[in-house]
């Protein structure tokens, strides 16, 4: 048999849960909130950052060609992502041309990279 007192402990254990739910939930989306506002301008400020040193050091490694033709041929199919028959109509050229120059033009940043990576 439930009494009135029952019935009140169990209302008001309710209440209790419902407010003290009700408050983590809040305190969880505050928690949110500031960690997305942080991790947003952490996220900004080092992705612009990282974006100017990778293309610096893009613009390096391009440097090292000893061919203004395979540096622009290298910049144009791998890094703007633009097809070699493009870029071939570009330069007045076969496409097969402009694959000879890239893979040319990528094999000496490998080995640039390669040995001015050793110790």
């Amino acid at each position: 048999m439930i009494t009135c007192d029952d019935e009140l402990v169990e209302t008001c254990r309710k209440l209790l849960k419902r407010s003290a739910w009700r408050i983590q939930y809040k305190t969880r989306i505050q928690q949110i909130r500031e960690c997305n506002q942080l991790y947003d301008n952490q996220f900004y400020d080092n992705s612009f950052e990282n974006m100017i040193i990778s293309e610096l050091f893009v613009d390096e490694l391009l440097e090292t060609l000893p061919w203004e033709k395979c540096r622009y041929i290298i910049k144009k199919t791998v890094i703007d992502g633009i097809p070699e028959q493009e870029v071939a109509k570009e330069l007045h050229m076969t496409q097969q041309g402009v694959s000879k120059w890239k893979r040319k033009g990528l094999e000496i940043l490998k080995e640039y990279l390669i040995t001015s990576l050793k110790p």
